[in-house]
């Protein structure tokens, strides 16, 4: 699980490095992702300088302290701005209240941080888990000279309803006991 969960990030971090234009979203300045940073005219592919990793970890720290104490509308105001645009504040509160991850209530620790061009992926534990959960990364990305959280499947935010929402999530796994990232 450790290793399909590094994959599958190593795999992002590779979508966001090496793509030049957007792929999908709302408008043709979104990042590859469709959700992160404004795409720059070249992406840049060596390691971001140390303040970059200070500032990605400082962000992880904070969204990670709020989503561990259940401040889900707090964690909301932590996002992408694209991914505020698709996630309706009410909806995110409500499907983390119905469908809270293993880290809800749990502290992280923040294993490493990679940063690059105008994105990081944040390797963390959940303390008091098992060891076979291991750790998992999430994506941050720098928008406006502010970190925000970049979910990795805002489509579980549009199936119509809230209860429509937490089954589609508990279905793909993000809930307690399945996943450690949140959703």
């Amino acid at each position: 699980m450790r290793h399909a969960t590094f994959v599958l990030v190593s795999l992002i971090a590779a979508g966001l490095v090496g793509c030049s234009g957007p792929a999908f979203g709302p408008s043709a300045n979104t990042s590859p992702a469709g959700l992160g940073a404004t795409a720059p005219t070249r992406w840049q592919t060596s390691p971001a300088d140390p303040q970059m990793r200070v500032g990605a970890r400082a962000a992880a720290a904070h969204f990670y302290k709020l989503y561990s104490a259940n401040k889900f509308a707090a964690t909301w105001e932590l996002l992408t701005p694209a991914a505020k645009r698709q996630i309706p504040k009410a909806r995110w509160v409500r499907v983390h209240h119905g469908c809270p991850s293993t880290g809800a209530g749990m502290a992280r620790v923040i294993k490493a941080v990679t940063a690059f061009g105008n994105a990081a992926i944040v390797t963390e534990a959940i303390a008091g888990t098992l060891s076979r959960l291991g750790a998992v990364g999430d994506v941050f990305s720098l928008v406006n000279r502010r970190w925000g959280y970049l979910p990795q499947d805002v489509s579980i935010y549009h199936h119509g309803s809230v209860a429509d929402d937490i089954a589609a999530a508990r279905a793909a796994g993000y809930c307690a006991g399945k996943r450690v990232s949140p959703l």
